[in-house]
């Protein structure tokens, strides 16, 4: 029986491909970032070159390191499209996905519990969406770096409404202190830097404030993930916090055309 591995699509362009340079860049990132004492049971962070949003991804991933080493952890990983339009979400139906790291188990199991008891909802195995689609693979090296033992649900969105998203989150994290979600998105995208600044302040208040009527003047590629967690959140009786926030014009780029990035956790209201 072949196995079906996912192999690297931006390696070598959004991140280094040789896996000691790769390593350092992820342990310099890491290491100037903050460590708070609370436990993530989501986090969102942002997918664009590790020049650019790699210092911002970093502040949510430190947080991994409040978790259980000893324990297995399956990342619900979500993002959007970028390059299939499609109406619905596809699961990630890998074997293993690879990085410059090594290999990451894919958790089928959860994948095919999902989309037995959901016949509903608009799902697919097909995993055209997800073979050059940055959005989830570059949370996988971070990942590969702060925990010892995990699996991923790989799961890419399309034209559909937060809500279907969310029920992916209500389903499969169910208050389940070994699942962890990632949510990835960027913010508004090609603004001048006080523009982007303003936009992106919508975004913010949103996860700050668990309030999903911000949402409304928040662009972000990511919206729909977003959105679905913010409610998610809200309904868990979660808290939120916003770890970082930066535009390309503070790391690698220049002022006149930004993308935002946005880092932040959720988590138990008691911590």
């Amino acid at each position: 029986m072949s196995v079906a591995v996912r192999e690297p699509a931006v390696s070598n362009m959004f991140y280094p491909g040789n896996p000691e340079e790769l390593k350092k860049m992820l342990e310099y990132f890491l290491e100037l970032a903050p460590l708070y004492n609370v436990k993530p049971e989501a986090v969102i962070s942002p997918h664009a070159g590790y020049i650019y949003s790699g210092p911002t991804a970093a502040y949510s991933y430190k947080q991994f390191l409040n978790l259980d080493p000893n324990k297995h952890y399956k990342v619900l990983l979500i993002g959007p499209s970028h390059f299939v339009p499609f109406a619905g979400i596809s699961f990630g139906y890998y074997d293993y996905w690879e990085t410059p790291l090594g290999k990451v188990p894919v958790d089928k199991e959860e994948i095919e519990k999902f989309v037995q008891k959901h016949p509903e909802l608009p799902i697919t195995l097909n995993t055209l969406p997800h073979a050059r689609e940055h959005s989830l693979e570059v949370q996988v090296p971070f990942l590969q770096m702060v925990l010892k033992n995990f699996s991923i649900i790989p799961v890419v969105y399309g034209q559909v409404p937060y809500q279907v998203v969310e029920k992916v989150i209500e389903d499969i994290k169910d208050d389940r202190d070994d699942v962890v979600v990632v949510i990835s998105t960027d913010l508004s995208h090609y603004y001048p830097y006080e523009m982007a600044r303003y936009l992106d302040s919508n975004c913010i208040q949103a996860v700050e404030n668990l309030d999903l009527s911000k949402m409304e003047k928040c662009e972000a590629c990511g919206k729909t993930g977003m959105e679905a967690i913010i409610d998610y959140a809200r309904k868990a009786g979660w808290k939120s916090s916003v770890l970082d926030y930066r535009t390309s014009g503070d790391t690698a780029g220049d002022k006149e055309s930004v993308v935002g990035y946005l880092s932040a956790i959720f988590y138990k209201g008691d911590e």
